[in-house]
């Protein structure tokens, strides 16, 4: 696999014909603020989206998480500051309370939106884009992200978007954004657009080779007060983003990061990784880098060759990831302890042997048993190891949920995330429950209901809805603590003891 190529080779091919017709109307890129009585997390979920509850009754963002900006728009307006356009950038998730008067004004003079809309939000998002274009007659909306893909001839048939990106859109916005501003529409590539009462697929006629288009993403658009917490390792940090690949060529059911980043891996070269660390450390005061990469090890070629520029910088700069446990060795962790890597994060789902097998882990060859010799090995170098859990899979039972307790309280992962299965657009899941008739009549799924935290939004074949819901509940106490466990705790605290 290449690892890197010539940025010239993608990027002045891709904006040629917009730099050279610069013309009046700002280029808004904006983050939607969250709707009320809702937290959207917008990156996550392969840009599905993912959602927590709050008290508020208006628009806004509450500031108590652990935040992540869209890398996809840092890139854009990377592109577009390169192209010489003019731009302005607003991440209206960036306070508490938001008044629409401020998000109207947001677009006086705009010619362009670029934005992403998620499922835990499509409606709320689709009246902000409606309200945008009343606030800027004639302005032009570009859609980014897998929702948007998913929902594109919804999207484009009523007339919410102008066009909707479909591949590459890091690499192709900026020189489509310059086109819809310039009234250039032939030019459009990458995306999808409404013609004659219809959906047309405008082909790329250019590829992204690597992530090494730009020198650095826009993170100078960030307000990096926004991005600081004790979320991991313990420590406030201030802490980024970060790619050194995107895309994930495993084919996980349940998974929405090959629909949302594409199956095609694409590199950032080590170098030019270590650099983007280096600046965000020195000019921003970045301390802690989270890995977007779904498989940090997926290549273990490039993810040495990662490590390596970075302890060769020597910036003390701690970092966290995500991957695999059958792409991990023990040469290779020892590697990522030099390098600054402090927690691991695994996508476990399920313990249960015939799910971890048919489902977690069909395109592998499964073990749990190499699994937990890998949370250990983790362990013993002074890692933390963080397994991602889906509770609620087509295939989920009592039986299985008790499977994957036993087996996490035997193992002892540092700390473990329940997340609710749920069937994101995309995924092979989705096609085969829409195909048994499982999923119901697709016109009445209630979308934003899709956040995966709060509440389950499928029954699975031998539990209901609550059962799923009782059973992450249980699943939380059971992984934790055996039932002798549970009663040693009430007698502590019934003597005024602290619990265990």
């Amino acid at each position: 696999m290449s690892e890197a190529s010539d940025p010239a080779q993608t990027s002045s091919a891709a904006l040629t014909s917009g730099a050279a017709c610069i013309g009046a109307g700002r280029i808004v890129l904006a983050q939607l603020p969250s709707p009320p009585g809702k937290n959207v997390f917008r990156e996550w979920a392969g840009g599905m989206g993912t959602a927590l509850p709050s008290t508020r009754t208006g628009w806004g963002h509450d500031q108590n998480f652990y935040d992540i900006p869209l890398l996809a728009l840092l890139y854009v307006a990377r592109g577009l500051q390169q192209a010489g356009a003019d731009l302005a950038y607003h991440d209206f998730q960036d306070r508490q309370h938001l008044e629409l008067a401020e998000f109207d004004a947001a677009f006086a003079g705009a010619s362009v939106l670029i934005t992403q809309l998620n499922l835990p939000s499509l409606e709320h998002d689709i009246q902000l884009i409606a309200r945008a274009r009343a606030a800027a007659p004639g302005l032009r909306v570009l859609l980014l992200g897998p929702s948007a893909k998913w929902f594109a001839p919804r999207l484009l048939g009523e007339g919410v978007a102008d066009a909707v990106m479909q591949e590459s859109e890091e690499l192709l916005t900026p020189a489509n954004a310059l086109a819809l501003r310039d009234g250039r529409d032939e030019a459009l590539e990458g995306c999808a657009v409404w013609r004659q009462g219809a959906v047309v697929m405008l082909p790329a006629r250019t590829r992204m080779a690597s992530l090494d288009f730009v020198d650095f993403p826009a993170y100078d658009l960030l307000d990096f007060s926004r991005y600081e917490s004790d979320y991991y390792l313990d420590r406030r940090y201030r802490y980024a983003t970060v790619f050194t690949t995107k895309g994930c060529p495993y084919s996980c059911g349940y998974c929405p990061y090959p629909y949302g980043f594409g199956k095609r891996l694409v590199y950032r070269a080590p170098e030019r990784v270590a650099d983007d660390i280096a600046r965000l450390h020195s000019e921003f005061g970045v301390e802690q880098i989270l890995f977007r990469d779904q498989v940090f090890t997926v290549n273990p070629k490039h993810a040495r060759a990662v490590c390596e520029a970075i302890i060769a910088r020597d910036l003390g700069v701690v970092w966290v990831c995500e991957t695999r446990y059958d792409v991990l060795d023990r040469e290779l962790l020892e590697l990522m302890w030099r390098a600054g890597c402090r927690e691991i994060h695994f996508g476990l789902e399920s313990a249960d042997a015939e799910m971890f097998a048919t489902v977690a882990k069909s395109d592998g060859k499964p073990s749990l048993e190499r699994f937990a010799e890998v949370i250990a090995m983790t362990k013993a170098r002074g890692m933390r190891a963080h397994v991602h859990l889906i509770v609620g899979l087509p295939d989920e039972s009592r039986r299985s949920l008790r499977n994957t307790a036993l087996w996490l309280r035997k193992v002892r992962p540092d700390s473990v995330q329940l997340a609710y299965f749920v069937p994101y657009p995309g995924t092979p899941l989705f096609e085969g429950l829409r195909a048994s008739g499982e999923l119901g009549d697709l016109d009445r799924i209630d979308w934003e209901s899709f956040g995966s935290f709060t509440d389950p939004v499928i029954p699975t074949r031998h539990l209901s809805i609550d059962q799923v819901r009782r059973g992450r509940a249980r699943l939380a106490v059971d992984w934790q603590f055996t039932l002798a466990d549970r009663v040693a705790n009430r007698l502590r605290r019934l003597a005024g003891l602290q619990a265990a």
